[in-house]
């Protein structure tokens, strides 16, 4: 099996895998900010009482799927900022086992 391959993690793939995550964690939030933008603009469908619960109901039902795209993206961010200190934590942790391993 050639050097730097089998159960050793490659720098390279750990930082891709972040700039995925990033990416995906940047949909989190735009998905966040449409759901922002909905509750605001809806406006009740009408003045009866059951047209101002629907309404209710409906903004809380936006503010929660705002919540969670929100607390998503920022777990995502944080995973992705994880995968890039083991890419570096990787890389050196590689390169000492080379130098102790030297004569």
């Amino acid at each position: 099996m050639p050097e730097g391959r089998g159960s050793r993690i490659h720098p390279d793939r750990l930082r891709a895998g972040a700039d995925l995550l990033d990416q995906a964690a940047a949909a989190d939030d735009k998905a966040a900010g449409r759901f922002a933008e909905a509750r605001v603009d809806s406006t009740p469908f009408g003045i009866s009482p059951q047209a101002r619960e629907l309404a209710a109901r409906w903004a809380a039902a936006l503010a929660a799927r705002e919540a969670d795209a929100r607390v998503l993206g920022d777990a995502t961010s944080d995973l992705a900022g994880r995968l890039r200190m083991a890419a570096v934590s990787t890389r050196s942790t590689g390169f000492r086992g080379r130098l102790a391993a030297a004569p």
